[in-house]
């Protein structure tokens, strides 16, 4: 699954530095992490080019993605 929609618009349209040269398919990698503040930092990375990049959720935001990113990162 593309988690792409979870990223700024700006980190979206970096072009991917895999072979494809599209945008990049975002993926949660496992770590995650509770912050002051009541976020959620998420740790992301590229499943084509593996680049990686840091998101931080608000504990609304995570919950309402928790049951999808869970999934995600034991697929992984």
């Amino acid at each position: 699954m593309n988690f792409n929609y979870l990223l700024n618009e700006k980190k979206i349209k970096i072009l991917c530095k895999g072979e494809n040269l599209n945008e990049c398919h975002w993926s949660p990698s496992g770590r995650i992490r509770a912050t002051a503040g009541k976020n959620v930092n998420v740790s992301m990375y590229c499943k084509r080019c593996g680049c990686q990049e840091e998101i931080f959720l608000s504990e609304e935001q995570y919950n309402i993605q928790q049951k999808l990113i869970t999934h995600e990162v034991s697929n992984v």
